[in-house]
């Protein structure tokens, strides 16, 4: 993090969610430092001393907050900002020094205080504002970039040798549990039509197997099954949202300490800004003037050594990096214990909690910080110069092939239950109405109709891919009389024909019947444009009487489909007295 001068005219976003996490923390130093010390004449006092000094710490940066949301005050200087942490830690001077007095605990020297006041309230309050307002919209644009990549990478995955595979296995297994099932039924049929019986004894015989039941167990074994694994994905898929961040933390790291190292200066000004508190503290001034520029220009070498070291090859200059951030931290308990060593004195020795456990750790957690939560990592994210792990684009495409295969089993779902077992049952009863007219001709040409059906069952699923515009005019077809629709496409995307023209198909027949079964609409305006030269968006605006439900969690088919198709980019709002729907797909105008 780059160390703003304090009369820099930079601004900064503030943020005060993370102070209160300062106040925390300067809360359980102090105390530790009075429990080393034995300035207090009742544990219980101190404790409760701390608990209410850090109560109003907390109100206090609070009301400070709300003021400044008041002033309409978003982006502030860094001078402004470290006159506010210092009247804010003033304060916090004042109530401690009030308490005390109530619970008789022992103060420091007032020039101790001054100084301590004047570095948390200079440096720490404002710097954990401007790490708050990085952080915010560094998650923000990690959520904006995550989606980025999921579209990216899903849309890349369907033409991976992967995906194809996926798709070949999963079709080849349905199509031969499919056609064991057509050729078992042709089979009971074909032994009832040979058996010499008359027309309607046939018929009585047959009817029972027209209800396919065989296919209709392999229908809804094939739902099932894609119902079940996706509501086991959308668990997974949240939970990988929201460890994003956390799954990517290491990556992120490395990309910025390589492209935006932090300076040696940084990581001197931080330790000597946490260490000097305690020294203010502990060491007598004496000691203080001796030992603190001795300090100093170790701190600062061994900065020009983190600097250095993580300049080098990655990754392994990034692991040595943060092993010497670590054995800096503990520069001022080695001072300490050298000096103890040469003049030992039990009112100036450092708590090791302090210098070997607490001190070490927190620098080391800042510079880790300090590393992301900056500018150039925002920049980094927010064009897309920062390039996901291997091991995330690989579950990204993993999550893909799994969302598509659950497709490929809902898809032959629907064309079982649908296409094959109504063909089944509109064929019993053509054969009924054949045989009560003694008709053995239109009789036996149904079933030889049964037959070429059972024989390759399959043929409609397969059918040729026809150009978008006759695709959207066959799915409309149906639906025509039923309400009225209003067609736009884009003369550049009539002629579109290549594998996603039927999901097109798909998602536009799926919103119609939600129009007119769920929202009971009588017009609808569709319109299929071009937004990006890889982007096509589907925009449906309809009268409906009852509005969109509030939630688009669910795990309908229709939610499945516009998942699928669109990688998550659809909504459904309410606008006025309209509906409007909308979906982004991704498309590939090379693909044929």
């Amino acid at each position: 993090m780059p160390t703003p001068k304090l009369g820099s005219t930079t601004k900064h976003k503030i943020d005060f969610s993370l102070v209160p996490i300062a106040i925390l923390l300067i809360e359980f130093s102090v105390f530790i430092t009075q429990i080393s010390e034995e300035i207090y004449s009742s544990f219980p006092n101190l404790i409760l001393l701390r608990t209410i000094h850090t109560a109003a710490m907390i109100l206090a940066s609070f009301l400070v907050s709300w003021a400044y949301k008041r002033l309409k005050k978003t982006e502030l200087e860094y001078r402004t900002l470290a006159i506010t942490g210092i009247l804010v830690m003033l304060f916090g001077d004042l109530t401690h020094g009030f308490l005390a007095s109530i619970f008789d605990i022992e103060l420091v020297s007032i020039y101790r205080r001054i100084g301590i006041v004047l570095i948390q309230g200079g440096l720490w309050f404002p710097a954990f504002i401007i790490i708050g307002g990085n952080r915010r919209e560094i998650l923000t644009q990690f959520e904006e970039y995550e989606n980025r990549l999921i579209i990216s990478t899903r849309a890349k995955g369907r033409t991976s040798p992967d995906f194809r595979d996926v798709q070949r296995n999963i079709q080849d297994q349905i199509r031969r549990e499919f056609y064991a099932a057509c050729s078992a039924l042709k089979e009971l049929i074909t032994k009832v039509t040979q058996s010499g019986m008359s027309l309607s004894e046939q018929h009585a015989a047959i009817k029972p197997h027209l209800v396919g039941e065989g296919l209709r167990s392999l229908s809804r074994e094939i739902e099932s099954s894609s119902s079940a694994e996706s509501d086991q994905r959308l668990a997974m898929r949240n939970g990988i949202q929201i460890s994003f961040f956390f799954q990517e933390f290491k990556h992120l790291y490395a990309s910025i300490a390589q492209s935006s190292p932090l300076k040696s200066n940084t990581y001197a000004l931080v330790l000597i800004a946490l260490v000097t508190p305690p020294l203010i503290n502990f060491y007598s001034v004496k000691e203080f003037l001796i030992s603190y520029p001795i300090l100093l220009i170790s701190i600062f070498a061994f900065a020009q050594l983190i600097a250095k070291t993580r300049s080098g090859i990655m990754p392994v200059a990034l692991s040595r990096g943060s092993i010497l951030i670590g054995l800096t931290g503990l520069l001022p308990a080695a001072l300490n214990f050298i000096g103890q060593a040469i003049n030992h004195d039990p009112n100036t020795r450092f708590p090791i909690l302090i210098t070997v456990f607490a001190l070490p750790i927190t620098y080391f957690v800042c510079m880790e910080l300090f590393q992301v939560l900056r500018p150039s990592a925002l920049s980094l994210v927010r064009n897309d110069q920062l390039k996901a792990s291997e091991s995330l684009q690989k579950k990204v495409r993993k999550a893909a092939i799994e969302d598509y295969s659950q497709y490929l089993n809902q898809q032959w779902a629907t064309f079982i239950h649908g296409k094959i077992l109504t063909r089944l049952a509109a064929t019993s009863l053509k054969l009924q109405e054949a045989a009560r007219a003694g008709d053995s001709q239109t009789y036996n040409a149904t079933l030889q109709s049964l037959f070429s059906l059972l024989s390759k069952p399959d043929a409609d699923f397969d059918e040729e891919s026809k150009d978008l515009q006759t695709e959207v005019t066959s799915r409309l077809a149906p639906w025509r009389g039923l309400l009225e629709i209003t067609v736009h496409i884009d003369q550049e995307l009539k002629s579109l024909r290549n594998t996603r023209v039927k999901s097109i198909g798909e998602v536009i027949e799926e919103l119609i019947s939600n129009s007119i079964r769920h929202g009971k609409a009588k017009k609808i305006d569709l319109r299929v444009t071009l937004v990006k030269e890889s982007d096509i968006e589907i925009l449906a605006i309809d009268n409906a009487v009852f509005p969109p439900p509030n939630s688009q969690l669910a795990t309908g088919l229709g939610t499945r489909i516009f998942n699928l198709v669109s990688d998550g980019r659809w909504s459904i709002n309410r606008v006025g007295l309209f509906t409007e729907f909308k979906l982004k797909m991704a498309i590939d105008f090379q693909e044929v």
